[in-house]
């Protein structure tokens, strides 16, 4: 039989969840990547709207 190893339970559980936390990890990243495509405007021309209500029209001239 072969000596087990000095690891309490509380080490060999933790050893366990390091792949588990680095997959929720990506895939949390992934998901707020994903967002932030799908969710900015294609063009600026679509948000110069909202600058317009707030400020000049020369303000806005940034894009």
């Amino acid at each position: 039989m072969l000596p087990q190893g000095r690891l309490s339970r509380r080490d060999r559980a933790q050893a366990q969840d390091t792949p588990r936390l680095r997959t929720v990890s990506a895939l949390l990243a992934a998901a707020l990547v994903t967002g932030a495509f799908l969710l900015a405007p294609d063009r600026p021309e679509q948000s110069a709207s909202i600058c317009e209500q707030y400020h000049s029209e020369a303000a806005c001239r940034v894009w």
